[in-house]
């Protein structure tokens, strides 16, 4: 996710080489262009010198480039077996024409792709240069790039993941002394790796890298992990695209009629003329060598990329000749991009000026600027003359030539499918343009390409894509972040993923991502709520739901008896697990919010329950401070609450669910300790100090971690149910004509969220996932017609 993830393990391979490992194998994707775009890399931060010497040789008079031109360091050597060209993976020949000796102490790197053939090829090569099977006098560092079990969507076998694992395990065990370091940034598909010795489960640790504050990360954009009651710090830069359907449309076939240049959408066009903005303003601000690109991804067939290629660059030379002419018609098209609001469209200066005055984000990037029309305007036309449409899969010929480009820049714009898929840098990407392609999940995770560093135009940046797909994506980025935050505490207690694999194997993201990514083959999941909190960060707006929703409540409230108050809060204490799951099965939420589902989570109670736990439930019926403008609900035995401000995503577009804005129903993270006595959470709050300083961070709050608390303090016979009332003048969707709208004097919606404490138990409960029968036709056309090259 343009991370920094190859400069960590650049850094890795360097300390690996001062430790002793002196064979590095790297599988790098599966295309020629990322595995070279990888070597480039490699020989700028390790080798310090580039392969292609005479590219190296022609633009600066000498082969060495990166840390080769840092002083002192001559006695440093390093091999190469393969270099930075498309073609240059790993031969034999190539091996034994190398000038250098397989058996010399100096390291040797390979940079290769992760393909059958190529690996059958080494492990061949290198079994020929062993003694009985075993090569003793090498140090074995294998770096797995985006090392997700995840299959590739083809049906060709050189693609099948069994077989690359099974060749990976064979060259590993050639070897004494041996390492296998996978990257990924989609941790669900390792963890469901098998237990073996045999096979590459990550057994020994799993690290969260940690992004620095300049990352633009989806919690920035969809806000997967803040206060949803704090300052508004998500970037305003999604565009929802509503107007794709006939130009390329859901389930095409690679033989059905293209569309012509006149069925380009409006969001398209749109689309491009902001690119041509972004470079422009990039000029102005002293940017103009810099790379920009811009991303379409529309089509997974290269026969559709390819023509929409042509007409997308037709389209593109109309606008560079008007510009160039100075046409008074374009010309205002591109002054209203840049400087004028309507209901569905914000902006240059708006959102420019909206980052800058936002104590958060601005500051991400300080070196933003507004900027006037009248000094934009000349700049159009030196932005559009760096401008090429290229078309980036196996068969266009067109490529992306950063690298050779590097002093002047080049600007972008690359349509393409799964060759853009995974690992391949953009360079300076700031405009996406990403309709439904699939709901596989490698080809969803393609949104996250626009995460990365966007040093100086943060606010240039923009992301057109189907509400669908950014439900999709916001869905995930939640199950990951709740995933990798259960990696930390899981390390920090101690553990090894070895010790806690079943712990993690249950996590309730898996029901998200697998009804998103409707795996291929039906799948047998077992869910657990252990120590895990559920959020119902969706609702259903139709007032029917809404109502039933408030009546259920209202019911269970008043069979409860007298809360004791909590400040502004009410508690009520031991409850039956019975009167919950009466309340959870006429509780109604989205079909799309499949990680609340709350018929499992019943089940998984009364699993509990046979062995003493999850019994007595405290419930918090949680209330806003009221004061004039609060909007107030007063249930039928009398209890009075302020309704809390839980805001519609303003990506949303949807009129049939409310979004709540940052993906949190609870509004404070002490809020799931309304329930538990001082002297627990000062002795929970030291353990958590304690733990974050042999980890090397530092704990910033004054209150415990809530993940430790629910994993080691909570009772296992107490969850709590929070119950949330929410201020229905918030849930209105902008921009949307056709739905009513909610005033604060209107019935409340009513969200909830559990707080489930460690079992001593390993129940689960199971849930079968099967295709999904228009999902599985989709597949079914991609596959029997699938046009896509895969390079050997």
């Amino acid at each position: 996710m343009q991370s920094g993830k190859t400069a960590n393990y650049t850094g890795l391979i360097c300390k690996a080489a001062d430790a002793g490992f002196n064979l590095i194998i790297i599988l790098a994707g599966i295309h020629n262009n990322l595995r070279s775009q990888t070597q480039t890399r490699i020989d700028e931060g390790f080798l310090g010198f580039d392969t292609q010497n005479t590219r190296a040789y022609d633009m600066n008079r000498t082969i060495r480039i990166g840390v080769g031109l840092i002083p002192g360091f001559d006695n440093a050597i390093a091999n190469s077996y393969t270099t930075s060209t498309e073609r240059g993976d790993f031969t034999k020949q190539a091996a034994n024409t190398a000038g250098f000796n397989f058996n010399n102490p100096q390291p040797i790197i390979l940079v290769i792709k992760k393909n059958v053939s190529v690996l059958k090829r080494l492990y061949s090569w290198l079994k020929s240069q062993s003694t009985h099977d075993i090569i003793a006098n090498k140090s074995l560092l294998l770096i797995d790039d985006e090392a997700d079990n995840a299959s590739i969507n083809t049906s060709r076998d050189g693609d099948d993941p069994t077989a690359i694992n099974k060749n990976i395990c064979k060259i590993i065990k050639l070897f004494n002394r041996s390492a296998y370091v996978g990257y990924t940034a989609t941790p669900f598909a390792n963890i469901f790796i098998p237990l073996d010795k045999d096979d590459l489960f990550p057994k020994d640790f799993i690290i969260n890298l940690p992004a620095p504050d300049n990352y633009i990360g989806p919690e920035k954009v969809f806000g997967t992990s803040a206060n949803p009651d704090g300052n508004e710090d998500l970037l305003p830069i999604v565009f929802p695209v509503t107007d794709s359907d006939t130009f390329v449309p859901a389930g095409h076939r690679r033989d059905d009629p293209k569309p012509t240049i006149d069925d380009i959408p409006e969001s398209l066009k749109t689309a491009i003329k902001c690119f041509i903005i972004t470079c422009s303003i990039r000029i102005a601000r002293g940017q103009e060598n810099k790379h920009n690109s811009m991303l379409i991804h529309v089509s997974r067939f290269q026969a559709w990329q390819n023509h929409l290629k042509i007409i997308i660059d037709r389209l593109f030379k109309y606008y560079k000749s008007e510009i160039e002419a100075n046409d008074p018609t374009i010309m205002e098209e591109f002054r209203q991009i840049f400087e004028e609001d309507t209901p569905t469209y914000r902006s240059y200066c708006s959102i420019t000026r909206e980052i800058m005055n936002s104590p958060v984000l601005s500051r991400v990037d300080n070196r933003m600027r507004l900027h006037t029309w009248d000094e934009i305007k000349p700049l159009l036309y030196r932005a559009v003359q760096k401008i090429e449409v290229k078309s980036i899969n196996g068969t266009s010929g067109d490529s992306l030539t950063y690298y050779e480009n590097e002093k002047n820049g080049i600007s972008v714009i690359a349509i393409g499918g799964d060759k853009l898929s995974r690992g391949l840098t953009l360079e300076g990407l700031s405009v996406s343009y990403f309709l439904r392609a699939s709901k596989m999940y490698d080809t969803l995770m393609q949104m996250g390409r626009w995460f990365g560093y966007r040093p100086g135009y943060v606010d240039l940046c923009r992301l057109f894509t189907s509400n669908e797909l950014n439900e999709w994506y916001r869905h995930i980025t939640l199950a990951s972040d709740e995933l990798r935050e259960e990696f930390r505490y899981l390390a920090e207690s101690g553990g090894t993923p070895e010790n806690y694999a079943l712990k993690v194997r249950t996590h309730p993201g898996q029901l998200q991502i697998t009804s998103i990514s409707k795996m291929r083959h039906t799948r047998n999941i077992q869910v657990s709520w252990a120590g895990r909190l559920v959020e119902t960060y969706q609702l259903l707006q139709n007032s029917i739901s809404k109502r039933n929703n408030l009546a259920v409540t209202d019911s269970l409230l008043s069979e409860l008896g007298t809360p004791d108050r909590i400040k502004s809060d009410y508690l009520w204490t031991g409850v039956s697990s019975d009167i919950i799951c009466d309340y959870l099965s006429r509780f109604q939420l989205p079909e799309s919010l499949t990680k609340v589902n709350l018929d499992l989570i019943c089940d998984y109670i009364r699993e509990l329950n046979e062995v003493g736990e999850l019994i007595s439930w405290n419930i918090a019926l949680m209330s806003k401070n009221v004061d004039k403008n609060t909007c107030v609900h007063t249930f039928s035995n009398g209890v009075q609450v302020g309704c809390f401000i839980r805001r519609q995503a303003k990506d949303a577009q949807n009129s049939k669910t409310y979004y709540i804005r940052k993906n949190h129903i609870v509004g404070n993270p002490t809020d799931e300790f309304i329930d538990l006595p001082a002297d627990m959470l000062s002795d929970a709050l030291d353990e958590t100090r304690d733990r974050k300083f042999k980890a090397g961070e530092e704990w910033k709050h004054d209150y415990p971690s809530p993940q430790l608390v629910r994993q080691e303090f909570r009772s296992k016979q107490t969850p709590l149910l929070m119950i949330y009332p929410l201020n229905p003048a918030f849930s209105n969707v902008s921009g949307l004509t056709d739905t009513t709208t909610d005033t604060k004097n209107d019935e409340p919606f009513i969200g909830f969220a559990i707080a489930f404490p460690h079992s001593d138990t390993n129940k689960a409960v199971s849930y079968v996932a099967n295709q999904v029968t228009d999902f599985a036709i989709t597949e079914e056309n991609f596959d029997n017609t699938n046009d896509n090259t895969y390079d050997e």
